[in-house]
């Protein structure tokens, strides 16, 4: 379901959806929000395995662009506006195979929040990450509400707090990326491993991310016990499967 803001294809079970707002630096406004929620809804609808969100141009996205109003904002307003947000982001977080993100140019705000509701960020070399509401006067609380559980408390007010960029090894450093590549290289690891991803059970894919959200709010006996039971239902079921 591609449009004027977002392109989308399907190959080998991977659906990839790629930010195309590029006038824009791909900024998140209602329409690419809700085009990226129903291309979400599509991918898992049609059994795709595989999830990866790319941004089009020189970055992966430069945040969040909100509605242009007639007047002052409404509660109203901006509820829906956010409403928008999270719905994509949950459909992000919440989606049954693996999730990817590739991070060029870059990152900043909601855009580096989008990228890190997948399971894993791929970055360029040259990628940049930064939170810069808090100068501009905005206490970022959304994107907070989801890194208080990714990143240590000092690193992140370190981030929100300063707004400052960090580049793509930094980053990897404080928890916000998974693999950093050379420029030239970021397409073919990617596919690389997108292909890998899709080659998986899905079921286990399913299982491994569903246990890990539910045992991070767990004390640690308390996983490990969860994580035992789990790990028996799965032999059993595999044991009977192959009888």
């Amino acid at each position: 379901m591609s449009s004027n803001v977002l392109r989308v294809s399907t190959e080998d079970r991977v659906t990839t959806c790629v930010l195309s707002r590029v006038d824009a630096g791909n900024k998140l406004n209602g329409e690419l929000l809700l085009a990226l929620a129903g291309a979400v809804r599509e991918a898992q609808a049609d059994g795709s395995r595989v999830l990866v969100l790319r941004g089009d141009g020189a970055d992966f996205s430069l945040g969040r662009q909100g509605p242009e109003l007639a007047g002052p904002p409404t509660p109203a307003v901006l509820n829906a506006e956010f409403a928008r947000v999270q719905a994509a982001n949950e459909l992000v977080e919440d989606f049954p195979g693996a999730t990817v993100a590739v991070v060029h140019g870059r990152a900043l705000g909601a855009g580096a929040s989008l990228a890190g509701r997948c399971d894993l960020v791929v970055a360029a070399r040259s990628a940049r990450f930064a939170f810069p509401e808090v100068p501009q006067r905005i206490a970022p609380t959304v994107v907070a509400s989801y890194f208080t559980h990714r990143l240590g408390r000092t690193a992140l007010l370190d981030l929100l707090l300063t707004g400052r960029e960090v580049d793509a090894l930094e980053a990897q450093r404080l928890g916000l990326v998974s693999r950093v590549v050379d420029d030239e290289t970021l397409d073919t690891t990617v596919a690389k491993l997108t292909a890998e991803l899709a080659a998986l059970d899905p079921d286990v894919v399913r299982t491994i991310k569903s246990f890990i959200s539910t045992a991070s709010g767990l004390d640690p006996r308390t996983a490990v016990r969860l994580g035992i039971a789990e790990l028996v239902n799965q032999m059993v079921d595999q044991a009977g499967g192959e009888r």
